[in-house]
């Protein structure tokens, strides 16, 4: 018997070990692709996502960054905090822009979390009907 394995290597079969090796090696090309198919090593281009003409994409991102979280710190402050009564939200002081824009970046952030994490879990449950 040899040592550490338990089976003595007159019973294996050249035959018997070709097959592991072919077998072994199928896995290991198996977790090759699951490595490919990695959710986070997914490669995206900002063109993608930012809605500009060609070769204004900075310039709109500086638009975007800083109206969008406004925008949904105004929102926020309508929806949430007044609940929905305009008599409330007029009462605000909207004059702290920076506060408004913190509060929109704040919701604006946690929507994005959110978002990448149900994408994440959509991945993964595609993945595992594939595998299956």
């Amino acid at each position: 018997m040899r040592k550490g394995h338990g089976y003595d290597s007159s019973l294996i079969t050249e035959r018997a070990r070709e097959h592991a090796k072919s077998h072994q090696n199928q896995r290991n090309q198996g977790r090759r692709q699951k490595k490919e198919e990695d959710f986070f090593a997914k490669s995206f281009s900002i063109r993608d996502y930012v809605f500009s003409p060609q070769g204004f994409e900075g310039p709109m991102m500086v638009v975007y960054t800083a109206a969008i979280p406004y925008l949904a710190g105004v929102a926020f402050l309508f929806l949430y905090v007044a609940e929905s009564q305009f008599e409330f939200f007029v009462e605000f002081s909207l004059t702290s822009v920076f506060v408004i824009w913190a509060i929109g970046y704040e919701v604006c952030a946690a929507l994005l979390i959110a978002g990448i994490s149900l994408a994440w879990i959509k991945h993964r449950s595609s993945r595992r009907k594939r595998a299956e």
